[in-house]
């Protein structure tokens, strides 16, 4: 089995995808973007002061939440997602049988 160590912008994005799909507290973004808290901290610091997150302080508790900037940023690297898996996607669902005469 082989190891895949994300990138940097790779952490920043499952972060900021983490946080627009609700995950808003600190804990929550660990579990959904596979990282260590420490690790959480320094992104969450990196994209807001990016102006890609904002910081919302409930009861105590801090929360974020994606700018629209933020939600620019996870819509363009979307896009280019789709763009570079395209034909993956399209193909994926192919399946090919031979018979017993071979190819």
């Amino acid at each position: 089995m082989t190891t895949y160590r994300r990138s940097k912008i790779e952490l920043y994005i499952d972060v900021l995808r983490a946080v627009y799909n609700g995950r808003g507290s600190p804990s929550r973004i660990v579990y959904a973007a596979n990282l260590s808290y420490d690790r959480v901290i320094r992104c969450i610091d990196f994209l807001e002061e990016q102006g890609l997150l904002q910081r919302i302080e409930e009861e105590k508790k801090k929360r974020y939440m994606a700018t629209e900037r933020g939600k620019e940023v996870i819509q363009y690297f979307s896009e280019v997602e789709t763009s570079l898996f395209y034909k993956k996607k399209t193909f994926s669902n192919v399946s090919v049988h031979f018979g017993k005469e071979g190819f």
